[in-house]
């Protein structure tokens, strides 16, 4: 078992505070600059500092949801994206 399926186990069927970084959630905290990172450890420890405890369940399953569907890899949503405006991604795309 790898440490992104541990977290993902530890988060949602026992509760723990614990972010399980993804390809979603990676490219999501780099193109937003959320937390960025090199590795999935450097972006989970940056979400781990900043995503206050008691969000930390449910911001796992809202960032992976808004990398699935709106911040995709090819062709990101931005003109659907509701922090558009935060985001710093380069490459942004208007649909």
């Amino acid at each position: 078992m790898g440490r992104k399926t541990a977290n993902v186990i530890l988060n949602t069927a026992f509760g723990q505070p614990t972010m399980a970084v993804d390809t979603h959630i990676f490219r999501v905290s780099n193109r937003t600059r959320i937390a960025p990172g090199k590795n999935v450890v450097d972006v989970e420890q940056k979400l781990l500092r900043h995503v206050p405890k008691e969000f930390l369940h449910d911001a796992h399953h809202w960032l992976i949801l808004h990398g699935r569907y709106t911040c995709v890899a090819r062709r990101p949503r931005c003109g659907s994206c509701v922090i558009e405006d935060l985001c710093e991604y380069k490459e942004k795309v208007d649909i």
